[in-house]
């Protein structure tokens, strides 16, 4: 990991608001982070107006499964390869040609929402899944490039991570809203325009990273990025740990609305304030990890799978309401901390040349999980019931809160761990100095 002048290691590096205000000070970060939000916003929107349209259209869940395995579960297989062959590419040609194919994706998307067709829609569902998805990890790529040699890579990822959590919070309901009042076709024109904007914001925006002085070939760069993270351990633990949570994590998702109808008897309300409190919990959670963001990675990553696992316990056990929502907001907040720290961690023992396809690995991990936990969930719902199947995920990721704290502490023993030669000396010369700087303990 890269540090800024004079900063000591993150455990002693002090909270400071200053750190977070000189994030936006960098160039190009600000239109980074805009980009990175609006591009967030628009996927809620259209995870909701679309999958709305084809359950509507088709009346069955298979349709809407169909919908959720192109636009999130397929992408996730495909897009750590389009990554191998864009990251090494100028951020700022690549991001504007992306959002302006999103734009003019979802302009056939807003006609054929008018003209229904399922294929034509799952098609392009999968094509703004893998667009959406590259987008996002280039994007934080060029985030880490700006953030990290100015020892802002943590305050920089708070920043993104409390955005997030603000638009999965509040872009279902907008969506929700656009297509109440105007129909499905306005909501997918709004972003439309939004993509638009995005890719003129950042055709001339200055301060972005430039493309990569000696590309390395892009055949068999995905294989040797796999490689890579299996001949480093903290990566590799990392990743793997953290694949196993999102499956307890994501056993909730097609359980709660059971869980509200059958096992609280609070209807479509209750199951709304059951997904109200988890977003709640979840910017409350990005607030936290705002605050705590200079512990060491393995502190921040137990708590973050510690909290999913008591929150799903207490909906488990809850009598009433008024429990399971507290539970869903101790889930929620752990999702706001657990995920940004892993992220980071990952970022901070990765070198810059393999930084974008370290990304791709996790996000595409984030996808192709959860799929599997939601099968779990609702079969653990229809066999057992939704009180089984969150206790099954709540006992989960009690264990692997657990095995992170044991399995990551040999690496947070090793204090001082020497970077990439080529990443030292860049980071020694911003410093003024020559020998190279050493990364915080895990």
């Amino acid at each position: 990991m890269a540090y800024r002048v004079d900063r000591p290691t993150p455990p002693e590096c002090p909270v400071s608001d200053r750190n977070v205000r000189r994030v936006l000070q960098l160039a190009g970060y600000r239109r980074l982070l805009l980009a990175y939000t609006l591009n967030e916003l628009a996927f809620q929107i259209t995870a909701l107006t679309l999958s709305f349209i084809v359950y509507r259209r088709t009346g069955s869940a298979f349709g809407a499964t169909a919908f959720y395995l192109c636009e999130q579960f397929l992408p996730a297989l495909v897009v750590p390869f389009v990554v191998a062959r864009l990251d090494q590419r100028a951020p700022r040609r690549v991001l504007p040609v992306l959002y302006a194919l999103e734009s003019a994706l979802f302009l056939a998307l807003a006609w054929l929402a008018s003209h229904f067709a399922l294929a034509p829609i799952l098609i392009l569902a999968a094509l703004d899944g893998v667009i959406a998805q590259t987008a996002r990890v280039i994007s934080r790529a060029a985030a880490v490039s700006l953030t990290s040699p100015a020892g802002l890579l943590r305050e920089g990822n708070a920043l993104a991570n409390s955005m997030f959590s603000i638009c999965f919070m509040v872009g279902p309901a907008v969506g929700g809203a656009i297509v109440a009042a105007d129909g499905a076709s306005a909501a997918l024109l709004v972003n439309t325009g939004v993509f638009l904007v995005m890719a003129l914001t950042l055709a001339f925006a200055r301060g972005l990273p430039g493309a990569v002085a000696k590309r390395a070939p892009n055949a068999g760069r995905v294989r040797a990025a796999l490689a890579h993270a299996k001949e480093r351990p903290a990566i590799r633990s990392l990743l793997s740990l953290q694949a196993v949570a999102l499956l307890f994590f994501t056993i909730s998702i097609p359980v709660e609305v059971i869980y509200a109808q059958h096992s609280l008897h609070a209807g479509a309300g209750g199951y709304g304030a059951l997904l109200s409190a988890w977003g709640v919990g979840a910017v409350a959670g990005s607030t936290a990890y705002m605050r705590w963001r200079t512990l060491p990675t393995r502190v921040l990553v137990t708590i973050g799978a510690t909290l999913p696992g008591v929150g799903f316990i207490v909906m488990a056990i809850a009598p009433a309401l008024a429990i399971g929502v507290i539970g869903a907001a101790f889930a929620g907040a752990g999702n706001g901390i657990e995920v940004v720290s892993v992220r980071t961690a990952i970022q901070e023992g990765v070198e810059e040349q393999w930084m974008a396809l370290m990304i791709s690995f996790n996000d595409s991990i984030a996808e192709f999980v959860p799929g599997i936990g939601i099968l779990v969930g609702g079969t653990l719902a229809a066999l057992a019931s939704p009180r089984v199947a969150l206790a099954t995920g709540g006992v989960g990721a009690l264990v692997i809160a657990a095995a992170i704290w044991f399995i990551l502490a040999p690496h947070a023993q090793r204090a001082q761990r020497p970077q990439a030669p080529e990443r030292a000396s860049r980071e020694a010369a911003a410093r003024g100095r020559s020998e190279p700087s050493t990364a915080p303990p895990m």
